[in-house]
């Protein structure tokens, strides 16, 4: 799960506060801080200023705690592609399918010996990430531009979806190829 910005603030924000609890209660059970400073303390936060002070903070993190308890448990909606929308509804085609797409064109390259591919969809195109494993003495830029030819033009024709940008990412040299069965 991908968290959003806010989310991991707030949940610095409560393991900071985590932490200095649990140094505190460390320190504490240690006796390096005295039972009296500890009793002082409480009956402060129980009186007075520090009072609303002390149910500002509870509330705080009761609501931060809340938040990410809920985003936790939130499902993640699946990113599509949307093609077009008719009279009928809209037409779209997951990531994952464009994903997979992209992939199958890759292996068809014997050259190549492993592919992660990942798929970002735009409104204005679809970029396609590949990072592959080849075998050595290969023409490196010609494989490359003609993995970007290929993976643009089978994602196209097969999906219908606009692919602006398929960036290859060459991230190692594999020196013993597996033996493919076809």
């Amino acid at each position: 799960m991908k968290m959003r910005l806010a989310d991991r603030i707030l949940l610095s924000i409560i393991t900071l506060f985590l932490m200095l609890l649990a140094i505190g209660l460390l320190m504490f059970t240690l006796k390096i801080i005295p039972n009296i400073l500890i009793d002082k303390f409480i009956f402060n936060m129980q009186n007075g200023e520090s009072m609303v002070i002390s149910i500002l903070l509870s509330i705080m993190l009761l609501l931060i705690s809340l938040r990410l308890f809920i985003a936790s448990w939130q499902r993640k909606k699946p990113i599509s592609a949307v093609l077009s929308s008719t009279e009928l509804g809209s037409i779209g085609i997951s990531v994952t399918t464009l994903d997979t797409l992209a992939q199958k064109t890759v292996n068809t390259f014997q050259e190549v010996c492993e592919v992660k591919s990942l798929v970002i969809p735009d409104p204005a195109g679809t970029r396609i990430q590949l990072r592959i494993i080849v075998l050595p003495d290969v023409a490196i830029p010609e494989l490359a531009r003609n993995i970007q030819n290929k993976v643009k033009e089978y994602v196209e024709s097969i999906s219908g979806v606009k692919v602006n940008e398929v960036q290859v990412y060459i991230e190692n040299l594999k020196v013993n190829k597996p033996v493919r069965v076809e």
